[in-house]
């Protein structure tokens, strides 16, 4: 039996519908950057839903995405300084702009490449969803809270019939979507928060969704040493190869499920801490993800072997 995809339309709009009609009786809904952050994310999922149905250029998919992604900088909140705990602190002026954008949509095509197996892609926004619901309930801001609460309950909705064996895929529409809430999500809270800048707040979303980010850029950099066409299809994520091994996509999901649930006490953790501690915990999370690979590959090699 074919699995339908296309189904993430659902959360779509229930979470778009549910976040203005939460925004509109607690008078946030005209604020301006608030409202281009929502018609953004509303354009990249339609995007996500004719690429769905008629497999749309890769040119048109790009020019969307950055042109959503600079509509965050302009309204929302510019990339001004980048900051690296403990080392420097640079500001970047005008290419900052450049930097966001390919953050942004980088950032929202990694998350639409990490959904491949049945759940993953849900998952991972639970533990981005959930580390912003804590920030926004630490910082006082019910705005941010619930947002990310309606996205939380939107998706866990959506996954009872995406858990393997998935009954509906979410698609383009869906996972194009949430890569991109989940890559401006710190820049809506630097908008939200005035205590809190987004120096800081692109670690926190960093941090948060470092499990994607992590395997994807990962495996971009491989694949470029490698002399791999990068834009091509394949099959290289570190998820992919534990599947390609015979682990099931519900481990798998699991698995990742784990790690977001991990990043989150190091966020706020992070949040916390002084200069030197933020560095430590980064160099830390560093560690644990190259121990992840380490393992994959040793997984392989044990294969191979018997």
């Amino acid at each position: 039996m074919p699995t339908p995809r296309g189904g993430g339309i659902g959360f779509v709009y229930t979470s778009i519908l549910a976040v203005c009609f939460y925004a509109l009786i607690n008078n946030y809904l005209f604020s301006a950057g608030f409202l281009v952050f929502l018609f953004a994310a509303l354009v990249v999922a339609l995007l996500g839903w004719l690429d769905d149905r008629y497999n749309l250029s890769r040119r048109v998919r790009f020019l969307v995405q950055v042109l959503a992604s600079a509509a965050v900088l302009l309204f929302v909140v510019n990339l001004d300084i980048i900051k690296l705990p403990a080392l420097f602190e640079i500001h970047v002026g005008i290419s900052g702009f450049l930097i966001g954008i390919v953050f942004i949509a980088g950032t929202t095509n990694i998350y639409n490449f990490m959904d491949g197996v049945d759940g993953i892609a849900s998952v991972q926004l639970f533990g981005v969803a959930s580390g912003w619901m804590i920030l926004g309930w630490l910082w006082n801001e019910p705005l941010l809270f619930s947002i990310n609460l309606i996205l939380f309950i939107s998706v866990l909705a959506f996954l009872i019939y995406n858990w393997s064996p998935a009954k509906i895929f979410m698609g383009d529409a869906g996972s194009l979507y949430l890569g991109f809430i989940c890559a401006s999500m710190p820049f809506l809270g630097a908008y939200i928060s005035d205590a809190h800048e987004i120096r800081d707040t692109l670690w926190y979303g960093l941090l948060l969704l470092w499990p994607f980010l992590f395997d994807g850029t990962f495996t971009l950099f491989r694949r470029f040493f490698k002399g791999e066409n990068i834009f091509k299809a394949h099959r290289s994520h570190l998820y992919q190869r534990l599947n390609i091994l015979g682990v099931s996509h519900s481990k798998i999901s699991l698995l990742y499920l784990t790690f977001s649930i991990i990043v989150i006490p190091f966020t706020i953790l992070f949040t916390l801490s002084n200069e030197f501690y933020k560095l430590i915990i980064i160099l830390l999370i560093l560690f644990l993800s190259f121990s992840y690979v380490y393992t994959v590959m040793k997984l392989e090699k044990t294969s191979r072997l018997t």
